[in-house]
């Protein structure tokens, strides 16, 4: 599948049908970014080369690469809008400083549809290294009083 193809759809998802908030550059990277991140994920052999998908995503794993997509193109808007200004004037007031918490809001909300997807196709793919925290078996806490020492 081209990559024009991909962001032409993408940019039917993002709401963004003109071109006002994403340029073809950033939203071709955004689904690049998903492409290896998919790839992992599923346990498949994705690339792009000359510009197209290969071997071509159908189905869910298309599905999937575009949310990816999506969550990509939030944490670029996040960055974009992080100087975000408010300003005002006499009556009028202009504040976009929650521009970035909005984006990130969004972003927080793809990223669980795209583990829950992720979960219904590939059961236990969904748990990646950022989820859980490993505790090594065999520590007992210990509580220290003053010169001596209690175990629990």
């Amino acid at each position: 599948m081209a990559l024009a193809d991909l962001v032409a759809v993408l940019r039917t998802d993002l709401s963004d049908p003109q071109g006002e908030l994403f340029t073809d550059d950033v939203l071709s990277r955004c689904i690049l970014k998903g492409v290896y991140r998919l790839a992992r994920d599923l346990e498949l052999s994705l690339s792009v080369v000359n510009g197209e998908v290969v071997p071509e995503p159908e189905g869910e794993p298309r599905e999937l690469l575009l949310l990816l997509g999506q969550i990509h193109a939030c944490q670029v808007m996040r960055a974009q809008t992080a100087n975000a200004f408010a300003f005002s004037s006499g009556d009028k007031r202009v504040d976009k400083t929650k521009q970035p918490e909005h984006w990130a809001g969004l972003e927080g909300d793809l990223k669980a549809v795209y583990k829950q997807r992720l979960s219904e196709i590939k059961p236990g793919a969904a748990a990646s290294p950022e989820d859980y925290i490993i505790t090594p078996g065999g520590l007992r806490p210990v509580i220290y009083d003053q010169g001596s020492e209690l175990e629990l």
